[in-house]
């Protein structure tokens, strides 16, 4: 663990020495809506934000530029296996009004079911979303960088990112943007760490 907050691997060439990655999406297969009142209409939370949000990012790809805070030049997409993970969750349960927290190893189990489509190696970059949280305005978004071909976790960090804007779909569309500002911050000096590693 890193002075930048980060669970890193062993190998950050994997990471801050190429300049591609693949966009796997938003999974919302383990989350949890925390505050009853803030969720009235479950059913579409699953079956219509979890796309939404989704397609948002893809369809306004200039707003949504993950190559500008992980210093990358080309980003190719495959949502294969969000898409398949995020009808997982059971609407009826998911809303809660009590704490909740990933167990220890979840991020690694879910990301070692990520046998993408189109995608066989390279960088993976996926955003695992653990609460939507209307009590606190929040949502923890964990941010995994993986290795396509081994699964491997090699870095991760878990943020609070503000929600906000008018609509129940920007609203929470709000915390992909705040997600990626906060943690171009710690990129930005990792990478500096690791480019002093190479010297």
């Amino acid at each position: 663990m890193l002075a930048s907050g980060f669970a890193f691997s062993q190998d950050m060439s994997k990471l801050f020495g190429t300049q591609e990655f693949v966009w796997c999406g938003l999974d919302f297969s383990m989350v949890r809506c925390i505050g009853s009142e803030g969720f009235t209409d479950p059913q579409a939370v699953k079956e219509k934000f979890f796309s939404d949000w989704n397609n948002l990012v893809l369809s306004e790809a200039d707003k949504y530029n993950f190559k500008e805070p992980y210093k990358k030049t080309t980003q190719t997409n495959d949502l294969s296996v969000v898409t398949r993970r995020n009808e997982l969750p059971d609407y009826k349960t998911f809303i809660i009004n009590e704490p909740y927290s990933f167990e220890e190893g979840q991020l690694k189990k879910i990301i070692a079911d990520y046998n993408l489509k189109e995608a066989k190696d390279g960088l993976g970059l996926v955003y695992v979303y653990e609460t939507l949280n209307k009590t606190k305005g929040h949502a923890v978004v964990n941010l995994v960088f993986f290795d396509i071909t081994s699964k491997e976790i090699i870095w991760t960090k878990r943020y609070e990112a503000p929600a906000g804007g008018f609509g129940f779909r920007n609203f929470w569309a709000r915390t992909i943007l705040e997600t990626m500002k906060l943690s171009e911050k710690d990129y930005k000096k990792a990478l500096k760490t690791y480019e002093k590693s190479m010297k």
